[in-house]
């Protein structure tokens, strides 16, 4: 067992070596790894999960953080040896590592899905706001087909298990070759998510997309989406929330293209707010009011949660990001703007 464990230990600088040497290969990784390996571990994990009317992650996760509180009691006890719990905790962190990376993780390296997409980071300002009042238009347009008055926030007459199936069943991003379809299961610790701040993640060792089922409808869509691109390989944040909104607003139901245009909009109003004010205020100006007041639902929710733990909770979560390559860290979700405006600049507008 001792044996073992010192070889997992020394397979950690291997492994850091390893991943230096991956990151400076993005293609070898595309080629190899992303669209070779990974299909056939999502495929082979999905056989066996997928079926399960649970989350079989979440209950490892709190199978494993028993078991390690079990053991810190023991050390502290003085019935564990502080050698015997550092060379554990070593060999497990290498153990996790390993399945992480060569199970999903080496995803972060992959080629950057807009080179795939021939797209472009850069945009001026006018593009933004072109591809701002495009979303104001197409989201103003489908909250007056699904309400009765301007002033009315949409109401999405689907449970979130009706919601779970249109998704899984009409995911599409056709820029990519996915020939295994994605699912989602509702988190067991929803509420623990809540507080955190989180809306959903994929459980990276057994590949299950994990939503908070406490969150607001429209929230739920757009979480959803995006752990089902997590699922299928695509790691970038950024990405995968451009897969979110192009997958929403390519679905046939009305209110799921809803959340994704909205959703979209909320981002670049963001970024036009940094950069003009006066702009962004002016453009929203034209939003009807109903919309609002389903983006106030959003707030509200969240509000409902908050805590002192969460900026540091947030902040961890900040540096697993900017360890794996993204360098913006948690705000690598604003990223998917400039994908956002290459694609409504390519296809959209261009159709107008």
């Amino acid at each position: 067992m001792k044996k073992t464990q010192w070889l997992l230990v020394l397979l950690l600088p291997v492994q850091w070596l390893c991943l230096h040497l991956l990151k400076t290969r993005p293609l070898w990784v595309e080629a190899i790894y992303s669209q070779k390996i990974y299909p056939l571990f999502f495929k082979f994990q999905r056989f066996f999960f997928a079926p399960l009317p649970f989350s079989f992650g979440d209950l490892a996760y709190g199978l494993a953080l028993g078991l390690v509180l079990y053991t810190l009691v023991r050390g502290f006890q003085g019935k564990i040896r502080f050698r015997t719990l550092l060379l554990n905790a070593l060999a497990t962190a290498s153990l996790v590592s390993l399945l992480f990376h060569f199970q999903w993780g080496l995803n972060y390296y992959r080629m950057p899905l807009k080179e795939k997409l021939g797209y472009t980071s850069d945009y001026n300002q006018e593009q933004l706001e072109q591809t701002l009042a495009f979303l104001i238009t197409a989201t103003n347009d489908l909250h007056k087909s699904l309400t009765s008055s301007d002033s009315v926030a949409v109401q999405i007459r689907y449970t979130k298990g009706e919601i779970r199936e249109l998704l899984e069943d009409k995911f599409r991003f056709e820029p990519a070759d996915f020939d295994t379809k994605p699912y989602l299961k509702n988190s067991l610790w929803s509420v623990l998510l809540s507080y955190t701040g989180f809306a959903g993640y994929l459980n990276p060792l057994t590949l299950e997309s994990q939503v908070n089922y406490k969150i607001p409808k429209l929230n739920y869509i757009t979480t959803a989406t995006h752990e089902m691109a997590h699922q299928l390989g695509i790691a970038s944040e950024a990405e995968a929330n451009f897969v979110a909104y192009y997958s929403c607003i390519k679905h046939p139901d009305p209110f799921i293209r809803f959340s994704g245009y909205s959703f979209a909009l909320r981002y670049c109003y963001a970024e036009l707010f940094t950069a003009d004010p006066e702009k962004a205020k002016k453009l929203l100006a034209a939003l009807r009011p109903g919309i609002m007041k389903n983006f106030q639902e959003l707030s509200d929710f969240w509000k409902k949660f908050q805590n002192p733990f969460e900026p540091y909770l947030k902040k961890g979560y900040d540096s697993y990001l900017k360890a794996n390559g993204q360098a913006k860290g948690i705000l690598s979700y604003n990223a998917m703007v400039g994908m956002v405006i290459a694609h409504t600049l390519e296809e959209e507008l261009a159709t107008e």
